[in-house]
């Protein structure tokens, strides 16, 4: 999963790249064109004609900065800073970490529930693990709601219906699977 967010981020941003680009060739080969979409923008989001020309041939006078306006208003791209290899790596390594201890919690309920009670059967041993699981997609819900505007209750909750969706329709498989092949997962 690490190594699919680097290069999810890294195709973004070449992408994003090459966009911007383009837009640079359109200003330095049909600059009336590029100048009037800007304008139509700026009027269309209410600004009058006169203040919308005035602003952007301002504007345009600095390439560099008025491709980057262009790429914001125009495309709603945001040009990646220059560290961005850097950073898709980061990314990457986030969602290598996160995947790596969230995906591991729910194995807690086969290695600690067995320490404390030795005698349970296995059912008890997949039905507390279905448990932690939920426990762990609930709150990490809850942790995802301090980034957005989503109160916590309903942001864990979310999570936990996608996430248990999910692990649901998993599970469906592996035993459609296990049936179909004979096969002991």
């Amino acid at each position: 999963m690490g190594v699919g967010e680097f290069l999810s981020s890294k195709a973004h941003n070449e992408w994003v790249l090459s966009e911007r680009k383009r837009e640079q060739w359109e200003l330095e080969h049909y600059p009336e064109g590029e100048i009037q979409e800007m304008i139509d923008i700026y009027v269309e989001r209410g600004m009058n004609l006169e203040d919308a020309k005035m602003v952007i041939n301002r504007m345009s006078k600095y390439p560099e900065f008025f491709v980057d306006i262009m790429m914001a208003e125009e495309l709603q791209l945001q040009v990646p800073e220059e560290s961005h290899k850097c950073d898709s790596m980061k990314e990457g390594l986030v969602m290598f970490l996160s995947f790596a201890i969230f995906g591991s919690l729910p194995l807690l309920g086969y290695v600690i529930i067995p320490l404390c009670f030795p005698d349970l059967p296995e059912e008890a041993l997949f039905t507390s693990a279905c448990a932690v699981t939920a426990c762990v997609l609930f709150i990490m819900g809850c942790v995802k709601s301090m980034f957005s505007a989503t109160h916590w209750f309903i942001s864990g909750t979310e999570t936990l219906t996608l996430g248990g969706a999910c692990a649901t329709v998993a599970y469906v498989i592996g035993q459609y699977v296990e049936q179909q092949t004979g096969a002991k997962a």
